[in-house]
């Protein structure tokens, strides 16, 4: 629970940091699957079934012990969605429960009984909605582009081949498609079971695709148009409705869909499993015994139009299984002893549960004591009760070992309700295996360094799987004959694109400048005087008695290094604690506080606590208004040599935290102001944290920071307007009363869909903040301040690799390296930058859309400027993925939402506290 990054390590994501399953914005419910056709719902109900898992991000920084890694495949935990047996529910909506869905894992490729042929009736009334959503599917795109013929290639640096993970469609379809809405009445809710009675009349439909609401063919189809099938189960009638929505040309944007609902057709004939929308290979897992986990490997593809065509993407993927079950879990909790039920919620809640009989995920919202397996609901299909124990003897062949164990609570969400499914799913913790890694397990080197052998693929293991894939496709009949009946075809390599290297940074320090070498200058800045130095006058210091003499060393260590770099650092108040309870250092800070003041509070913990932990920084941050640093005894002890760069990281820290700037990027001299913005999801308290983080000086080494907390978990900022003004306040005030001449805002965490709604709400505060902040100063003497701004996307969770072809054999791109062209988007102003150097794994690059700009500047300013700022984060001697403001208002964002959960003083407003 160190705040300081002593060994360089970045926390990740703002949102869902607390765990796989923590984060619900990370979760996705699937669609519904049918409603319960039971007063309480049984264990194999699928209805809100779907994951609620996040999956970890790879660290931005690793230790300087370590060799840094990219990114190898996501790793995440398991999950899998299968078909499953519906019943009519009781408000009279009917559901599938028969024919395909009768088998499960037969649905999406079994026909309908025999005698089950088709029937067509001409002339019936048909409904649907199809139109609609074709008109979405219209206007998916997001155009951020200034205009069709906007150049956006950058044009300074050195030229270089690279490949990626794309191949190029050398053949595609020209057909003239017809898109059909598909209705089913009753309603048939399960995907694979539409799939099944729309099969038996191929003979009418020819040759089509169905993704489960819309179908698309080459047949015109009489309008409107009831064919029926009939149900296994009960034998009664489905009526399909078929309505013409739209006609799609092989230019028309929709197209896109249908070759990608063709590519998955292909990919289930490659003997791979279907969790989520992503395929795996079963049959190439590798196992970890020692730590009881399987790691299945998968391809995320994806076809979509880039720069010059469409490409076919392919990635890489991975997910970790574990063996253990709820049950074991709950057995582990009661034999370490305490209270049982509260320590169960502590640990179960919020996780994400797969049953082993049927492949589902559910995410556990409660655990009910007051039922057990023995327990009964109706099972309306029979029109009886049944018992847990007998209904999964009869339906699965499984017999439940412990009849009294207490019953998992899944809850349907807001969601869930407007559909109609309001009940909650009760499962047996004995048939449900955990997924994802535990806060344990995370914690252990071995098992994370065992997993990331796995996970982390070398740019040439990853290019072999990627040309491997291809040939999967090339070799097997079935899949060519597929695909050559829809005219749609691949090049057998991957693309080659043109990269180029931007100059490298050159690093300022006090007297001193030095280019920055493949984006680590650690060894430099221990020689060199800070660019700026503050003076540390009264600190403080809390520690166990018992550790005294191991923190005394290792202060004058800080003392000594400190020195080196023109930060002086006196002898602390030393305060020994006899016991080191949460309480005590709370009591001690506060009776020490309220007689003196105090520059900085260093305290040191006996082992990582996260209660202690928060309560020192709820204390410090929130209630006194001075930076804290709190470090474990780990961290103090070792070998010489490792100690001196612990402690080297933790004075520069600590300088930072008071004003310092350790260094500076060299950088044209101007009044802008760089911003960053990133957001903290609690699913627990189903609250955001919105932190906003702008500089206030020409080098951007100094900012502004302000925290809003989002009752209602919104990811779209409604408080862009305060944030601004008071870095608008702040900005003034520093620079002899003037105000930026253009601001540049880098955020974090927003899909393409959310572009529309960050237009309207976030730019147009930012707009209105400057409007106002132009009236209050009286601006220029008229009161008129509308600086130029641009708003720029950055995502670090993409697929897009990039691999450097020079050597014998594929290697990672150089820092520095931007790619513009080939598979960027036509429709986007946007760039790859790859500003880490990894030395485990494949590299990751990060893109940046740029969704707005009024400043006019160049594409090449745009890349430098990104890259130069990710230079510029002092918890680290080297580069980010993403701009330090980013990685600043993620570092306060997780800070306020995890440990602080309120409001920061505001005397800490211009100062680096979070670091």
């Amino acid at each position: 629970m160190s705040d300081q990054d002593s060994r360089g390590r970045a926390r990740g994501r703002s949102r869902g940091l607390r765990g796989d399953s923590a984060s619900d914005d990370s979760v996705r419910r699937p669609r519904e699957h049918g409603t319960a056709p039971y007063t309480t719902q049984p264990p194999h109900h699928a209805g809100r079934a779907g994951s609620r898992e996040h999956i970890p991000e790879e660290p931005e920084q690793r230790p300087s012990s370590q060799p840094r890694s990219g990114s190898g495949g996501r790793a995440s935990s398991f999950t899998r969605e299968a078909p499953q047996e519906r019943s009519v529910v009781p408000h009279g909506r009917a559901s599938f429960h028969g024919g395909a869905a009768a088998q499960p894992q037969a649905s999406t490729s079994r026909a309908p009984a025999p005698g089950a042929g088709p029937s067509i009736r001409e002339g019936a009334t048909v409904g649907g909605r199809g139109a609609s959503r074709f008109r979405e599917q219209r206007e998916s795109v997001i155009v951020t582009r200034p205009s069709a013929d906007f150049d956006k290639l950058g044009r300074i640096g050195q030229h270089v081949p690279l490949t990626s993970n794309y191949f190029e469609l050398i053949k595609r379809p020209d057909m003239h498609l017809l898109q059909y809405r598909v209705d089913f009445t009753p309603d048939v809710d399960h995907i694979g079971a539409r799939k099944a009675l729309i099969r038996v009349h191929e003979a009418t439909l020819g040759k089509y695709l169905f993704d489960g609401t819309l179908l698309y063919n080459i047949n015109r189809l009489p309008q409107p148009l009831e064919l029926f099938s009939k149900r296994l189960s009960d034998n009664s009638d489905v009526t399909i409705s078929f309505r013409l929505v739209g006609e799609i040309h092989k230019e028309d944007a929709t197209y896109t869909t249908v070759m990608n609902i063709i590519l998955r057709r292909c990919l289930g004939m490659l003997n791979l499993t279907l969790w989520k929308r992503d395929y795996y290979d079963p049959a190439s897992a590798t196992e970890i015994p020692q730590h009881f986990l399987n790691i299945w490997p998968g391809y995320v593809t994806t076809i979509r139009h880039h720069e010059e065509g469409f490409l076919l993407g392919v990635e890489i993927i991975h997910r970790v299984l574990r063996r253990d079950t709820a049950l074991d879990v709950m057995n582990k909790i009661r034999q370490a002893g305490g209270d049982f039920q509260a320590m169960c919620s502590a640990e179960m809640l919020g996780k994400i549960v797969m049953t082993h009989y049927n492949k589902r995920t559910y995410r556990i919202d409660d655990l009910d004591y007051t039922k057990n397996p023995q327990s009964t609901f109706h099972l309306r299909k029979e029109d009886r009760d049944i018992s847990y124990l007998e209904y999964y003897k009869k339906r699965y062949n499984i017999d439940v070992r412990q009849p009294t164990q207490p019953l998992l609570v899944s809850r349907p969400t807001r969601r869930d309700a407007n559909r109609g499914d309001d009940q909650p799913i009760y499962l047996i913790p004995e048939l449900c295996g955990m997924t994802g890694l535990t806060d344990d397990q995370k914690k252990n080197f071995g098992l994370m360094r065992d997993v990331g052998n796995i996970t982390r693929v070398t740019p040439d293991k990853r290019v072999e799987s990627l040309m491997k894939f291809r040939r999967r496709l090339a070799d097997n009949p079935d899949i060519q004959k597929e695909l050559q009946s829809w005219g749609l075809d691949f090049a057998a390599n991957v693309v080659r694109i043109d990269a180029r290297i931007i100059p490298p940074q050159t690093i300022q320090q006090g007297g001193n400048s030095f280019p920055t070498q493949e984006g680590d200058w650690s060894r430099n800045i221990q020689r060199s005087r800070m660019c700026v130095s503050v003076e540390l006058r009264d600190w403080i210091l809390f520690t166990p008695a018992q550790m005294s003499h191991e923190v005394r060393p290792f202060v004058e260590m800080i003392q000594n290094v400190g020195r080196s770099q023109g930060f002086d650092v006196p002898d602390p108040i030393v305060v020994q604690m006899q016991a080191d309870r949460t309480s005590n250092y709370v009591d001690a800070i506060r009776s020490e506080c309220s007689r003196r003041e105090f520059s900085l509070i260093f305290c040191v913990l006996r082992s990582a606590r996260a209660d202690t932990y928060s309560s020192i920084k709820k204390l410090t941050c929130a209630e006194f208004g001075i930076p804290s640093q709190v470090i474990t005894g780990r961290n103090i002890k070792g070998v010489q040599g490792k100690l001196m760069s612990i402690a080297t990281k933790v004075m520069i820290q600590i300088a930072s935290k008071l004003g310092a700037e350790p260094w500076r990027v060299l950088v044209p001299s101007t009044k802008w102001m760089v911003i960053g913005y990133d957001t903290y999801h609690d699913a627990r308290q189903r609250k955001a944290v919105g932190a906003f983080v702008a500089s206030i000086n020409p080098s951007f080494s100094r900012y502004y920071s302000s925290v809003k907390i989002h009752e209602n978990n919104e990811e779209i900022s409604p408080s862009f307007k305060d944030h601004l003004f008071g870095a608008l306040k702040a900005f003034y005030i520093v620079n002899e009363k003037t105000l930026p001449g253009a601001i540049i805002v880098y955020r974090d965490g927003v899909g393409a869909g959310d572009i529309p709604r960050l237009k309207d709400t976030e730019i147009a505060a930012l707009k209105d903040a400057c409007s106002e902040a132009g009236t209050r100063t009286n601006y220029m003497g008229n009161g008129i301040y509308n600086p130029p701004i641009a708003f720029i996307v950055v995502s670090k969770r993409i697929n897009t690799r990039f691999f450097n072809m020079d050597g014998r054999c594929p290697s990672n791109p150089v820092c520095g390296t931007v790619v513009d062209n080939k598979v960027t988007l036509q429709e986007r102003f946007d760039f790859f930058l790859v500003s880490q150097k990894v030395t485990q794994g494949t590299v990751s690059p990060t893109s940046y859309n740029i969704v707005e700009d009024q400043t006019g500047i160049t594409p090449d300013i745009h890349q430098r400027l990104a890259y130069a700022l990710t230079h510029l984060y002092y918890n680290w001697p080297g580069t980010l993925r993403i701009p330090a403001p980013i990685q600043y208002a993620h570092k306060l964002a997780y800070l306020v939402g995890e440990s602080i959960m309120q409001q920061p003083h505001d005397s800490l407003s211009k100062l680096p506290y979070y670091l």
